[in-house]
């Protein structure tokens, strides 16, 4: 064999070798973009879920407190606040009567809301008639603002804790929390993050534009029917991974999410990252 023959040869199969650890690499780099995706959705789903469950745990506490004290006067007061005080995202809290009015809001400056009717929004029906706790959708409350509602029963202590004697709630911005959670869990990678109600209600999303809107009933998506698709999908399984395109300054490109579920007393919200995929 001569020695140019001899050279093509090894030159091919160098060829031929460096394509296949090519090859290789890419499928190992999208194994790994799509492992980090899977590793942040978990991460979102527990944090998230974490910090509704601490909501919640420290609102039971405080029911149980009020339960004591009666729903008025100053020490019922200083639960309220102090609750108010254990997270950033919390804006009031107050505690209702059994018929479903305001007795009690903390901090000061929601005081304005004392002596409101509240019964016949949906969550408070539901506590009234149940006498367990729940997690409200996003609502605008009487305090003027879109905000979410965690409320927990009171029982009087005078009576064994037989007697139902009304609720605590507390007042907060799901935005605010789930980004006291996205915020550092996303950082520094390529993903968009979103959390939305199975009704289409943009809870969170890395775009603080689109906080507060409803995916299905929006202009915006009007012109986006495979968005739309996507969308409904999202909101009607609890888990699951679909692409979609999406046109934005004049360029197409086509995204993937991946999504899974967290909540609290049966309502559900849709965790999901996002990525541009081509």
């Amino acid at each position: 064999m001569s020695s140019h023959v001899y050279l093509c040869i090894i030159a091919a199969l160098a060829i031929l070798v460096a394509g296949c650890v090519a090859d290789q690499s890419a499928a190992t780099s999208a194994a790994a973009v799509d492992g980090d995706a899977a590793a942040l959705l978990i991460r979102l789903q527990s944090e998230i879920t974490e910090a509704l469950e601490d909501l919640d745990d420290r609102l039971a506490y405080a029911a149980y407190d009020l339960g004591k004290t009666g729903l008025s006067g100053d020490d019922a007061r200083g639960i309220l606040a102090n609750l108010s005080d254990t997270d950033p995202s919390i804006v009031d809290c107050v505690a209702a009567d059994a018929g479903g009015t305001i007795v009690a809001a903390e901090p000061a400056a929601y005081r304005d809301a004392e002596g409101t009717k509240i019964r016949n929004q949906s969550h408070v029906r539901h506590i009234l008639m149940t006498k367990r706790p729940i997690l409200s959708e996003m609502i605008t409350v009487v305090e003027g603002f879109p905000a979410t509602v965690i409320a927990a029963p009171i029982f009087d202590d005078e009576t064994d804790g037989s007697r139902f004697v009304g609720f605590a709630a507390t007042v907060f911005r799901p935005d605010d929390l789930i980004a006291g959670v996205a915020g550092p869990a996303a950082n520094g990678t390529p993903y968009q993050v979103m959390v939305i109600q199975t009704d289409g209600r943009v809870l969170y999303d890395t775009d603080p534009a689109q906080i507060g809107k409803m995916t299905f009933e929006d202009p915006l998506y009007a012109d986006y029917p495979e968005l739309l698709d996507v969308a409904h999908l999202v909101a009607d399984e609890r888990y699951g991974t679909a692409t979609y395109e999406f046109t934005a300054d004049g360029q197409t490109v086509q995204k993937e999410i991946t999504w899974t579920t967290a909540g609290l007393h049966g309502m559900e919200w849709r965790v999901a990252v996002i990525q541009a995929v081509g």
